[in-house]
């Protein structure tokens, strides 16, 4: 099981205000760990960890280690919550796992030979409909990303979840439909065009047919 970082934490006594506000005033955050055979557990980490995590794709899909005293265990992170005022992180949740825990994770979705697109090369825009694709599987298998190739594509083509590389055990949340990931759309002006051309070779054909 890759691990994307390593936070340091110590174990925070007590919960409530006090104790949050006690940890705060060292310079950590309050977080909570549940999941797994052990109890949930409180307690204070390192924030600059987090900063750094947050600002890379892919934070909640990653299996990170947090060290408590010295004793570490492998989570992953489920929720941030950010003061309003600061939007400085103020409480985070993570779930213990083991490579074989079973999760629900959002992976995020690379798009990849927007050359060898035609719609693109066009003019056409591509109208990305998710970022990133809710799937289950094993903690050990969270694949890092997800590759749309772009190739072949035309214009008011759409890029399905079954034309995306899937690595490993994994299935998407959304079951019983191909859903769609992205779509090739011509914007106004190219729309306009191609109306006008369709509109142009009908008056010629039509012209033909009366000669």
């Amino acid at each position: 099981m890759d691990i994307a970082m390593t936070i340091p934490a110590k174990t925070k006594p007590g919960a409530g205000k006090s104790a949050a506000k006690a940890a705060r005033k060292e310079g950590l955050v309050p977080a909570v760990v549940y999941g797994g055979a052990a109890d949930t557990e409180m307690v204070a980490i390192d924030p600059r960890p987090i900063w750094k995590g947050l600002n890379e794709r892919g934070f909640f899909a990653r299996v990170m280690a947090l060290d408590i005293d010295g004793k570490q265990m492998n989570v992953l992170p489920r929720d941030v919550q950010f003061d309003r005022v600061t939007d400085q992180p103020i409480h985070v949740d993570f779930m213990r796992v083991e490579p074989e825990t079973v999760v629900k994770v959002r992976v995020p979705v690379d798009f990849v030979n927007e050359a060898d697109s035609p719609g693109l090369k066009r003019g056409a825009v591509l109208n990305v409909v998710r970022h990133s694709v809710e799937v289950r599987c094993k903690a050990g298998e969270i694949p890092t990303k997800f590759d749309a190739d772009l190739t072949g594509l035309q214009i008011n083509d759409a890029v399905k979840y079954s034309m995306v590389q899937v690595s490993g055990n994994v299935t998407p949340t959304i079951v019983g439909r191909d859903f769609v990931i992205a779509t090739v759309t011509a914007p106004s002006a190219l729309k306009r065009q191609m109306m006008d051309q369709a509109a142009a070779a009908s008056g010629e054909s039509e012209a033909a047919a009366e000669e």
